[in-house]
């Protein structure tokens, strides 16, 4: 994916981030997420996308990288652009990954009727079964409910204990 940015947590530019999954997926790690979020902010709004290797009792890798678009001002519509952004990495990562690995799209969207986000439920996860990937939303859906919040408030805020002081450009 030459037109995207793609980063470690440590904020390290990966270039070939296929083939690390490739190569992360080969040496054993069998479970593959792929998710995103957003962030609004004044006349923009930020998405960050993540593909997350899990081996399940060993840990996990991330990868991700962040968009920044005009400010989407409806809540359809932005959830909308989070699972397309989420479904076109899993395509890409389809057509690369064996069989055996299992690959699942986290939607951000909470079943709860009290969240505003609840009515869009069937929709967003009928996209994703529809393009043939597993739905994981909330309470499982925890690569978009947590490693992408955190990363699309963090690189917005630029002030954790891990990463202070440090600049990015995209």
């Amino acid at each position: 994916m030459p037109d995207r940015v793609w980063r470690t947590l440590k904020g390290e530019v990966v270039e070939d981030v296929l083939g690390e999954v490739l190569k992360a997926t080969v040496g054993g790690q069998r479970i593959v997420h792929v998710g995103c979020d957003s962030q609004q902010h004044g006349l923009h709004t930020d998405f960050v996308t993540v593909i997350a290797l899990i081996k399940p009792g060993k840990g996990g890798r991330v990868f991700w990288t962040k968009e920044r678009v005009p400010r989407f001002e409806v809540l359809r519509t932005r959830l909308l652009r989070e699972v397309e952004l989420s479904v076109n990495i899993a395509f890409k990562l389809s057509e690369i990954l064996s069989e055996d690995v299992e690959l699942n799209v986290h939607v951000d969207v909470n079943p709860d009727i009290k969240y505003k986000s609840a009515k869009f439920m069937k929709e967003l996860v009928g996209y994703v079964q529809g393009c043939g990937f597993k739905a994981l939303t909330k309470p499982n859906s925890f690569v978009a409910m947590h490693v992408c919040d955190h990363i699309v408030k963090f690189k917005n805020n630029r002030d954790t204990r891990a990463h202070r002081g440090k600049k990015w450009n995209n």
